[in-house]
């Protein structure tokens, strides 16, 4: 392999880091390609509440690289990834395969994608984007109170673990997880706002079918 080949194949490897998301079975899933050092690779996956690390081998493939990247082994759900990362299309494509051979694989097809924080997206932007009055809850049932508290920590990438919000956002396309804890990240308002519709939700779920609101 002379030098121009050798550039090339390490400009190509390069490309690769960076975050990449999609579905993961019926979840949201976030795998991040962290550092490829010679022919080692490392990342991290987040998905279902859980953060792993994950390093292995990558290859030169006619589509870019391909590598085969193992978890630690000291969790029941862990295992490996076997993907292929497409650097014209910006994908990673392959599979997931549990090291409890019992499980099934899951088919993976995850698109490039830099998480941005973004005041405006969601059902409730207001939650948000400025400061909640009781007026502005007091009337909404508890479920709604609960998808615009929850759309604050979502729109920082936060990993639910909690499977009915796994589901819900998991087909809302700007949410992306990137994160398992955002106490840190939110604003002050923001975190009033969800004090304030907490409160509710609290009240509405032991009221709200009472008086029929």
């Amino acid at each position: 392999m002379d030098n121009d080949d050798v550039t090339a194949v390490d400009k190509n490897a390069a490309s690769a880091v960076g975050t990449y998301t999609g579905m993961f079975g019926p979840h949201k899933i976030t795998v991040s390609i962290e550092k490829i050092i010679g022919r080692s690779l490392t990342g991290y996956s987040i998905v279902t509440g859980n953060e792993r690390a994950f390093s292995g081998p990558w290859q030169t493939v006619p589509e870019g690289i391909a590598f085969i990247a193992k978890e630690p082994g000291d969790h029941p759900e862990d295992g490996f990834f076997t993907l292929t990362f497409n650097s014209k299309a910006k994908t990673l494509s392959g599979r997931w395969d549990a090291n409890d051979k019992k499980k099934p694989s899951v088919d993976l097809v995850l698109n490039h994608r830099v998480f941005r924080y973004n005041a405006k997206v969601g059902e409730y932007p207001q939650a948000s984007q400025r400061l909640l009055k009781e007026s502005d809850v007091e009337n909404m049932r508890p479920e709604e109170l609960r998808i615009m508290r929850n759309e604050i920590y979502a729109r920082h990438g936060y990993n639910f673990q909690l499977e009915d919000m796994q589901t819900h956002f998991a087909n809302v396309e700007w949410y992306m997880p990137v994160v398992l804890d955002v106490k840190d990240k939110l604003t002050a308002l923001e975190t009033k706002n969800a004090a304030l519709i907490k409160r509710y939700e609290n009240y509405g779920a032991a009221y709200y079918d009472r008086f029929g609101r």
